[in-house]
């Protein structure tokens, strides 16, 4: 009995051993799942954060490639002038201002030029443009004006067309100039400035020394002159920007022949007429030169008047007194001679 409990314990602690044994190989297959699914979560939210950055970045290529295949064709429309409109929408959905200035050079033959004014200034003022200059002129050839036009930059087209409804044969020049560069530089250039000027303020306020005084108020001085040429800059490109400029030559021809004619198909008339008044313009030419002449030999004749007028005196003076002692010689040599003929005729008689 004893022996047969004996050997009943062994067995029963054999069967326990087992048991814990596999116990422990389960706990430890268990960790080791955990582990590797907690691994390849992580790896999985790496994955899904890669996916999410490259699809971040391929979003705005697949935009524009999908705005680039969705853009309306013109296909089987007549073609729009040749004008490029000021680059704003766009421009600004892609996060960019654009400064554009666009000016036009403009050639305008009309046949009536009083109607064609009349209608230019009825389209200026419906526009919400103004004339900055004009200019008119009239001779033997045409007649015309040149103006130079201001618009605002969102009629600029509209204000070309128009013209082009006054005159068909309207010659254009449209040339746009891109200051983005230089307004960026100019506001970079402007904020360095006044960080500038507010440190220079702040240590005039700290100091206490006259000279030091002195010394931030000329740096603010040369700084403060600084920003307002930097700010007059910017609103000139401003200006320029929000109006576009228009030059604009109008005329109308009121001779059959051009300006510059032939000079061997004028008429007899006409070349005696040319001649005329050729030779009266080089009649005019060398008379106006000869005044000019005497206008600056004056003061030297005035000198040699002076000089000579003393001389001329003196001279005549002495011609004068030789005159008379030649007379006196004449006449004291015929008393002479009547005296020697009358004593000779004496003498004779005797």
């Amino acid at each position: 009995m004893i022996v047969t409990c004996l050997l009943a314990l062994g067995v029963l602690a054999g069967c326990g051993s087992t048991s814990e044994s596999k116990q422990d190989a389960s706990s430890v297959a268990s960790k080791g799942e955990l582990n590797s699914v907690q691994t390849s979560g992580a790896t999985a939210d790496q994955f899904t954060d890669a996916k999410q950055v490259n699809a971040s970045n391929a979003a705005p290529a697949a935009m524009a490639k999908e705005s680039t295949t969705k853009a309306p064709t013109t296909e089987g429309k007549a073609a729009a002038p040749n004008v490029v409109m000021p680059a704003s929408g766009n421009d600004q959905e892609a996060g960019f201002n654009r400064k554009l200035i666009y000016r036009a050079n403009l050639v305008m033959p009309v046949e009536d030029y009083s109607n064609a004014q009349t209608r230019l200034r009825d389209l200026v003022a419906l526009s919400g443009a103004y004339i900055l200059q004009f200019s008119e002129s009239a001779n033997t050839g045409e007649k015309g004006g040149t103006y130079t036009i201001k618009v605002a930059a969102n009629g600029f087209v509209s204000m070309l067309d128009g013209l082009e409804k006054i005159s068909p044969a309207l010659q254009r020049n449209v040339q746009g100039q891109d200051v983005t560069e230089e307004y960026v530089d100019l506001s970079s250039r402007l904020t360095a400035k006044q960080l500038v000027e507010t440190r220079l303020l702040s240590f005039m306020e700290k100091a206490t020394k006259t000279d030091d005084l002195l010394a931030f108020s000329n740096e603010l001085a040369k700084v403060q002159e600084a920003i307002e040429q930097i700010k007059g800059r910017m609103r000139y490109l401003d200006q320029n920007v929000s109006y576009s400029t228009i030059e604009l030559r109008m005329y109308q021809q009121t001779g059959k022949k051009p300006l510059l004619s032939d000079p061997n198909e004028l008429t007899l008339a006409e070349r005696v007429e040319k001649a005329w008044g050729s030779s009266l313009n080089v009649l005019v030419a060398v008379m106006q030169g000869v005044l000019v002449f005497l206008a600056a030999a004056v003061p030297v004749l005035v000198i040699l008047l002076l000089i000579s007028f003393p001389i001329w005196v003196y001279r005549r003076k002495r011609n004068q007194q030789l005159k008379e002692l030649r007379l006196k010689l004449k006449e004291q040599q015929v008393s002479e001679n009547t005296l020697e003929d009358t004593e000779q005729g004496t003498k004779g008689t005797e």
